[in-house]
């Protein structure tokens, strides 16, 4: 899992270099304003001891490098675990509905009653696959893995499975 996430985010590095005829090609005509997401879903997926995700996220409009998008967000599981975090999404539309994103952050974690992942610092990178309506809301399965990249004593990682639900953050202004 740890191999295919970093591949991933080789991915992401790779398109911060393309030039901006090559992002549009690839990035399709997205004007979607900045997003609200909301996320739910299991952590440890493939552990014994799973536990409920919730998740906010922002989901900056303006692009860096004309391909990567600022994120931001919050994680809270049902054991009391939260991670605060920041990092670069690329999403890639197919057609003018299907979108897939590839996104790596880091952020600060506490554990609460979930599971120790070895250091306060950890690292998350995720896929996601989703439905792009004509509004630009969005419906998408995501698979992502946090870790603290053997920075800690321990590294035991853990993969999380989870739903999104992404809106025009304007819509709250209109």
């Amino acid at each position: 899992m740890k191999l295919v996430l970093g591949k991933l985010l080789a991915v992401c590095v790779l398109f911060g270099f393309l030039n901006t005829a090559q992002a549009q090609q690839i990035l399709g005509n997205d004007n979607d304003s900045g997003l609200l997401e909301f996320s739910t879903g299991m952590v440890d997926i493939t552990q014994d001891e799973e536990a409920a995700e919730f998740r906010l996220n922002y989901r900056a409009q303006h692009a860096m490098f004309d391909v990567t998008r600022p994120i931001g967000g919050v994680m809270v599981t049902s054991e009391g675990a939260v991670h605060g975090y920041g990092g670069l999404a690329v999403d890639v539309l197919w057609g003018d509905h299907f979108v897939s994103s590839v996104y790596t952050s880091v952020g600060a974690y506490h554990q609460g009653n979930g599971e120790d992942l070895g250091h306060w610092i950890e690292f998350r990178s995720g896929l996601e696959l989703g439905f792009r309506f004509d509004s630009h809301e969005r419906l998408s399965l995501g698979i992502s893995h946090i870790s603290n990249a053997s920075i800690g004593d321990e590294n035991p990682g853990t993969e999380i499975l989870s739903l999104t639900y992404s809106f025009p953050i304007e819509r709250l202004f209109d």
